[in-house]
């Protein structure tokens, strides 16, 4: 409600709390009623019931009561004036909102589509945010919906992600990934198995609390399954196992902008085959290439000097964002972060 509305509801609540006490002091000082028969009195006046009065009335106190009967539908016309503006507003508003977060939508391409805006799913909203990623939230509740009401960031469908029409809403065919973080496995499971077939090229990313249930969503077409009660386990463990190592990576995957941080880089089709010991990467551009994923999905990890990397192939290079996008320059890759 905005401030407009949120005056004329005070305004109208005011005039009838005067109206009462108006009634009230009336009722006791013309007609020599005690405090309840006028409080009974008034009420049945304003609320026009046509019950009898507790006591015949004095003339003066038969005009009183026209003169207050007249200020009750005066104060009646100002209520509904006043609820029905707000309801108006309310609707119009979200009409507007609605089209205008519809249409920033449509346009967009490649975008991250995130379902259930939970724990989870508002922590990978964050992240995918700080990483300059455009991303649309789907939810079915309008109470979290409604936070994103003021906010120009954050794009959202209210509604139901099992729904084909909501993840056509969201843009599911020109989106490059969706992440489903619903609490209810089952729900998750339908939305991987409807986001599959509406866009058998997007990249799918998928919660799981159930153990087992992480196989049943790479079957349903998950490309992915996070079980983070699983994760959450394995990382106290390891806090305890290798703290040092541990929070070492940690540092080095929560780095942001300008410090060295670990990134992917995909090398494009027009890629030439070479040696990863004939690139000299550490010593022109300060990077350093940790791991490689070829083409054929095989990992190496610390690849050796004599590693030959190919178009389609992917690296994994520690560096600040800067080195790693000279280092996008000269191999004709594409980054990935």
């Amino acid at each position: 409600m905005d401030i407009h509305s949120k005056r004329s509801a005070k305004f109208a609540f005011t005039t009838l709390v005067i109206g009462i006490v108006f009634g009230i002091l009336g009722y006791m000082v013309l007609e020599g009623y005690n405090f309840t028969e006028a409080v009974y009195m008034t009420i049945i006046t304003m609320g026009t019931v046509g019950f009898r009065e507790v006591h015949p009335l004095s003339p003066v106190g038969m005009w009183f009561t026209v003169i207050l009967i007249i200020l009750s539908l005066g104060i009646y016309a100002l209520a509904v004036t006043v609820i029905s503006q707000y309801f108006i507003e309310n609707v119009v508003r979200n009409l507007k909102l609605s089209t205008k977060v519809e249409k920033k939508i449509s346009k967009l391409t490649d975008h991250i589509i995130v379902v259930g805006y939970g724990r989870n799913g508002s922590q990978a909203v964050l992240e995918l945010e700080e990483n300059g990623y455009s991303v649309v939230v789907i939810d079915k509740s309008q109470k979290i919906i409604s936070q994103f009401e003021n906010s120009s960031k954050i794009l959202h469908v209210l509604g139901d992600a099992t729904e084909d029409t909501v993840l056509y809403n969201a843009g599911i065919d020109r989106a490059q990934a969706l992440i489903t973080a619903m609490p209810n496995d089952a729900d998750n499971l339908f939305v991987v198995i409807t986001a599959r077939e509406m866009n058998p090229r997007l990249k799918i990313i998928s919660r799981a609390s159930a153990l087992g249930n992480d196989k049943k969503l790479l079957l349903a077409g998950a490309s992915n399954v996070i079980m983070p009660d699983k994760v959450g386990g394995q990382q106290m463990a390891k806090l305890i196992v290798q703290p040092d190592i541990n929070e070492f990576v940690d540092k080095i995957m929560l780095q942001r902008s300008g410090e060295v941080s670990l990134y992917e880089l995909q090398l494009n089709k027009d890629f030439t085959s070479r040696l990863i010991g004939d690139i000299k990467i550490k010593e022109t551009k300060g990077a350093n290439i940790i791991g490689v994923k070829l083409a054929s999905k095989q990992y190496i990890l610390n690849p050796p000097s004599n590693t030959k990397i190919d178009a389609g192939d992917k690296l994994f290079v520690l560096g600040t964002r800067e080195q790693v996008w000279q280092l996008k320059d000269i191999l004709s890759g594409e980054i990935i972060d």
